[in-house]
């Protein structure tokens, strides 16, 4: 499927070049359609329409955005290529679907890599993470913004403990290699999935368990379905702004000067309330879905490391070993 897109990713740069070179008639606004997969009220859902806000403000009767929440226009897997298209101008997909262009995305994936979020944050901010950006370019589309969500927990409809815990479990896993042979290593079934679909398929017993941020499992009432959560923290769920490279740069260049400022506000007040809501939506599932939450042990953390820190050898050669060098480097910098 990921060679699928890539091959088609290839064939569309020379296709839409045309379609996308034009961004609008003369004395017409620039229209630039966001579509995204979540919730309004998580991090991801709050930057598109504060990117809305102040554009039109600022930009009035110059630019105008229409946002496309929880998959209404573009599920995830759809929603590069609806790029390419020319069919919307922004995105902001999870790291995971940028792997099928950029196999070096999946450093965000490798288990127990990254700290914390701080320890995120000084990887992208790195030569090595705003290269990651430009390496899209090939492909016609560019990474203007890292936005957080959060660190991932498990969720399933019996307690994890162990990864012993997990065997012969169904998870609705995003597409990703490195996921998928995490688990893998554990005895569940991954099952890929669109995030749209997750309450629909926990809630007719398509899968048992999942993996998540906070504001993600609030905001699709997943804590109302399962009970049991283990807050592992083995893994960060961040996404990209990205658009059409060709659009973008075919932007008059007042207009994009002030696209992209506010782009970097946004971008501020995404990883601040991403912050926020991993602790306030946390406790709002705590109060209304009457859940348990676990905290690994030493012990316990110990057997995850074992059985999924051997996935990073697997994927070296994917990633390249200056990357997940830089990865690390960035946990030891102040």
């Amino acid at each position: 499927m990921v060679l699928v897109r890539v091959i088609l990713a290839l064939f569309l740069v020379f296709s839409v070049t045309m379609a996308t070179g034009t961004v609008a008639v003369a004395g017409d606004p620039i229209l630039i359609r966001f579509s995204h997969v979540v919730g309004e009220n998580t991090p991801k859902g709050f930057g598109a329409n504060q990117f809305k806000k102040l554009v039109e403000e600022r930009l009035a009767g110059k630019v105008v955005v229409e946002v496309y929440p929880q998959a209404q226009k573009f599920n995830d897997e759809g929603v590069l290529l609806a790029l390419l298209f020319g069919d919307i101008e922004l995105a902001a997909p999870s790291f995971v679907q940028l792997e099928g262009f950029v196999r070096e995305f999946q450093v965000f994936d490798l288990p127990f890599l990254f700290k914390d979020v701080d320890h995120v944050h000084r990887f992208q901010n790195s030569t090595v993470g705003q290269q990651l950006m430009q390496m899209l370019l090939p492909y016609d589309l560019e990474g203007l913004a890292y936005w957080d969500n959060g660190m991932r927990v498990i969720s399933a409809d019996r307690p994890v403990r162990v990864p012993s815990d997990a065997k012969d479990l169904n998870f609705r896993l995003e597409p990703s290699k490195v996921f998928h042979e995490q688990y893998r290593r554990i005895g569940v079934v991954g099952i890929p999935m669109p995030f749209s679909r997750v309450t629909d398929a926990i809630r007719e017993g398509l899968v048992d368990g999942q993996e998540n941020a906070w504001s993600n499992i609030y905001s699709r009432g997943i804590h109302k379905l399962h009970r049991d959560y283990l807050e592992l923290n083995h893994s960060f769920l961040g996404y990209l702004v990205v658009t059409n490279a060709d659009f973008w740069q075919g932007l008059p260049d007042d207009i994009r000067t002030v696209l992209e400022q506010i782009l970097r506000e946004v971008t501020d007040q995404v990883n601040r309330l991403a912050l926020e809501k991993a602790i306030g939506d946390r406790d709002k599932a705590i109060a209304e879905g009457e859940i348990q939450i676990v905290s690994p042990t030493a012990a316990e953390l110990e057997q995850w490391r074992q059985v999924f820190l051997p996935v990073w050898s697997q994927f070296e050669n994917d990633i390249g070993e200056p990357v997940i060098e830089a990865a690390i480097a960035a946990g030891n910098a102040q």
